[in-house]
């Protein structure tokens, strides 16, 4: 009987497993065209789709899983979440399709999702292509629809962008000019540096929505010059698409803000040619200033930095541009860094940066210098004494130092042939150094004694103790 009622559960077990509901699989992979896009485009996943077969045959009554198409995303978690719900391009799907519309306008009714709560990172993700019912959308369950089948895709996303394929090498592009306020006209290079360099591909620059242009990438560099910005403020791009997207994953640099305006202040010499920033002014020099983006009609006056002469005032035109055709540099002008400082200001700007030019030489070249004597009288007069010594004193030579501490004893005097004028007021070198020797060798012996009675005398009281000599 036990082994009866062991036989009988082990039935049971085997029909309960046969019965268990089928998970979803897939039963193949659709295709994409085109290969990648943007996440954050209106319709993120745009384009179209190819079905390697057809959706089940399934129909009951008016219900069946043949006329609409549902796209979703797996999520890192593994569920799932849509993107497009309600493709019903070129339905019934009851056999291979190659090219099925995912455009809204050949999908009355088409659902789009937002996928930035779905794609949280770059990394690989896998879409799946449902077959749904014709009337609430939703996928077919085990009951109605054997298998729940499926077609599967993976994109590999990168920042913004996703590109069909598992395991593209994700890259990277930023973008650098040679300008960001250049002048209305005036031609500027848009640089876009692409890694890995190897990446094949082409980058398209873009001024917000418009494209400028486009260049291929060598070398992980690309280029575009242009010179028809308008005055204003451009958002500047740089998306790079690769050749080959199953190897390489698009990218697209951070906007690179470039203004197009006039410059600011310009200085103007008396010709009316512009002058380099922080130009170099002659004392006497007239010059024009403009200063630009200050208030319309305001009144401003001016004044030169380390200097005070009054100069007139100016008032800004209705495009608050203050003009001031001539101003003079004063001939009592600091040399060195100055500028002409305006108020009220128009910020950022302040002042107008110059420097006064030193002033011409007043010497003429041939002019001695201040360091030549131009008397006859010459600076070494010859003595008729043999001795060089112009005291008058003693000529013998002697170094017996009696003249005691007055150094006019010992100083050097004439530097004679004897040798008296190097004595030094002390007995020279040699006695110096005898004196240092005897009080040397002094120390040495009171040393030694001192180190001789604290031996002794740390024998005999216990203080010291030597160990049995070796033999």
């Amino acid at each position: 009987m036990a082994a009866c009622a062991v036989l009988a559960l082990g039935v049971v077990a085997l029909v309960a497993a046969q019965s268990q509901p089928a998970r979803a699989a897939s039963v193949g992979e659709f295709t994409m065209t085109p290969g990648s896009g943007t996440l954050s485009d209106t319709q993120p996943i745009a384009g179209s789709v190819g079905l390697p077969g057809a959706c089940p045959d399934v129909t009951i009554e008016d219900l069946n899983w043949n006329n609409f198409l549902n796209l979703y995303v797996v999520k890192a978690d593994g569920t799932e979440a849509p993107a497009l719900r309600g493709v019903g391009n070129g339905a019934p799907y009851d056999q291979a399709t190659e090219t099925v519309s995912l455009a809204a306008a050949d999908n009355p009714g088409l659902a789009v999702s937002d996928l930035a709560t779905v794609i949280t990172g770059d990394g690989t993700y896998e879409l799946r292509l449902y077959c749904v019912d014709n009337q609430s959308l939703d996928k077919p369950t085990e009951d109605w629809v054997p298998g729940n089948p499926y077609w599967s895709q993976k994109i590999t996303v990168t920042g913004d962008n996703w590109v069909v394929g598992e395991g593209a090498t994700a890259t990277g592009v930023s973008l650098t000019t040679t300008a960001t306020t250049p002048e209305p006209g005036q031609e500027i290079t848009l640089t876009a540096t692409v890694a890995p360099a190897q990446a094949a591909g082409k980058v398209t620059f873009k001024d917000g929505a418009t494209t400028l242009g486009e260049a291929t990438a060598a070398d992980g560099k690309a280029e575009f010059r242009t010179s028809t910005l308008p005055e204003g403020a451009h958002q500047i791009t740089a998306r790079f698409a690769a050749t080959n997207p199953a190897e390489w994953g698009a990218s697209e640099s951070t906007p690179l803000t470039v203004t197009v305006q006039l410059p600011r202040t310009e200085l103007l010499d008396a010709t009316g040619e512009r002058l380099a920033d922080n130009p170099e002014l002659d004392r006497g020099q007239t010059v024009k200033v403009v200063v630009r983006g200050c208030e319309p009609g305001a009144k401003f006056t001016m004044a030169m930095d380390r200097n005070d002469t009054a100069f007139p005032d100016a008032t800004a035109d209705t495009n608050g541009v203050v003009t001031w055709p001539t101003l003079t540099v004063p001939a009592d002008a600091v040399e060195g860094q100055s500028a002409w400082d305006f108020s009220p200001n128009c910020a950022p700007v302040t002042a107008v940066a110059f420097t006064v030019a030193a002033p011409a030489s007043e010497s003429p070249s041939g002019d001695p210098s201040a360091s030549e004597d131009p008397s006859d009288d010459p600076t070494d007069e010859p003595t008729d004494d043999p001795t060089g010594d112009t005291s008058g004193g003693d000529t013998s030579g002697t170094t017996s130092g009696t003249t005691g501490g007055d150094t006019s004893g010992g100083a050097t005097t004439g530097g004679g042939d004897s040798g008296t004028g190097g004595t030094s007021p002390q007995g020279g070198l040699a006695s110096t150094g005898s004196q240092i020797a005897l009080f040397s060798g002094i120390g040495a012996v009171v040393l030694a004694a001192a180190g001789f009675v604290l031996v002794r005398f740390g024998r005999r009281n216990g203080l010291l103790s030597f160990g049995e000599p070796r033999p």
